[in-house]
């Protein structure tokens, strides 16, 4: 006799790998569990996916793009939110997935999007 995880009902198996009562608890379990881990990472994905849009929208189809940072500020761009750090020419530059912002002069940032993703 096994227990469903979802409802704590006893049931008998009809499977050696069976650990639901039904398909249905099954899927509601892994909706239930996709969900808890979703709105943990919300606070963090949000703003990413809200900088990557940006990034999107600026670039187009283009490789790299210079823009002003006052600029990226009104769209609404978060300087303090990246997925990872690169090294460019010996410095370390901020990273969105696949784009990677390098500071110039004159608070002038160029945009670039990594070839290799």
């Amino acid at each position: 006799m096994e227990t469903d995880p979802l409802t704590k009902e006893s049931f008998y198996p009809k499977r050696s790998n069976q650990k639901f009562a039904s398909r249905k608890n099954q899927v509601k379990y892994n909706n239930l569990k996709a969900r808890k881990k979703r709105v943990a990472k919300k606070k963090f994905d949000q703003p990413l996916d809200r900088n990557r849009n940006i990034l999107i929208g600026i670039l187009g189809t283009n490789m790299s793009m210079i823009k002003h940072k006052e600029w990226l500020l009104a769209l609404g761009y978060d300087f303090n939110i990246y997925t990872h750090s690169a090294r460019h020419e010996g410095k370390i530059i901020p990273c969105i997935y696949e784009f990677a912002l390098i500071k110039l002069e004159n608070q002038q940032y160029k945009i670039i999007r990594n070839a290799s993703n």
